[in-house]
């Protein structure tokens, strides 16, 4: 179970979000008629957390650097990366093998691999999907790297998905990881294996609780000529001065197909 994953030890409080009240004991005094009222600034936070937000509550945050740093920018482009490796095979000789564990040391230390944090998938709470049908329309003999593939030789690939959360300084907030490790064999994605999630790269003045269980945890069913894996998780961001201000539902699917190819179904918050 994933506990707190910075500072503080507290559980997870859902629904939270930062109040006009609590700004007021926290934020100085407004100088002069120009600069926002607590309770502009406590809207705009309150939008940012809805899905309502406007451009001028945009430019509010932006304006107050002690927030810019903390609130996650949702005119931010999607920030997602995907990356894979093979982890076992048949039919490889000597040569490749060595080529391979190679691959696997350097994978390990890039992260394309579950590190010991991430939190193993709970069978009992998978979901399974209907079997899909799509078909990988242009296989590259490269799709395994320099580990060579002769068909019908099965192997096992692990795939990494992650996204990046960023404030509107450009400081990262978070990073939501999903893997998926599945077995193939140049035409079927044979079966799945170990899925897990993670987060890691949490900036240092934000508080990220996270959530205990999935949201969405599910795998389509296989053997078929491709498939897919998602995960989604619940987080909430605070901060020591202005509180519990956002909660966010990160999420990821993979989609990998007989061949061995990999690529982001989708991703987001």
């Amino acid at each position: 179970m994933f506990a707190k994953k910075h500072r503080s030890k507290s559980v997870l409080t859902l629904g939270a979000a930062i109040t006009a009240t609590a700004l007021a004991v926290t934020m100085a005094p407004a100088a002069h008629a120009a600069e926002p009222t607590d309770a502009q600034i406590s809207a705009a936070i309150q939008r940012h957390f809805d899905g309502t937000w406007t451009q001028a509550d945009v430019n509010l945050i932006r304006s107050i650097p002690e927030l810019a740093a903390v609130v996650p920018n949702v005119t931010r482009p999607v920030e997602s990366t995907t990356e894979s490796v093979v982890t076992t095979s048949e039919g490889l000789s000597w040569r490749d093998q060595a080529t391979l564990a190679l691959e696997l040391k350097r994978a390990k230390a890039q992260g394309t691999l579950p590190g010991p944090e991430a939190q193993l998938s709970v069978a009992s709470e998978e979901v399974e999907t209907p079997a899909e049908v799509e078909v990988d329309s242009a296989p590259t003999t490269d799709v395994d790297g320099p580990i060579p593939f002769a068909a019908g030789n099965k192997r096992w690939k692990t795939t990494h998905v992650y996204h990046t959360h960023r404030s509107y300084t450009g400081a990262i907030i978070f990073r939501y990881h999903t893997y998926a490790e599945f077995q193939y064999d140049g035409s079927k994605v044979l079966k799945w294996g170990s899925r897990y999630d993670d987060f890691t790269n949490f900036d240092a003045g934000v508080d990220v609780n996270i959530g205990d269980r999935l949201l969405v945890n599910t795998k389509s069913r296989t053997p078929a000529s491709s498939g897919s894996s998602m995960m989604k998780r619940q987080v909430q961001l605070c901060v020591l001065r202005y509180g519990c201000y956002s909660t966010l539902h990160p999420w990821a699917q993979v989609k990998v197909y007989g061949t061995g190819k990999t690529k982001i179904g989708g991703t987001g918050v």
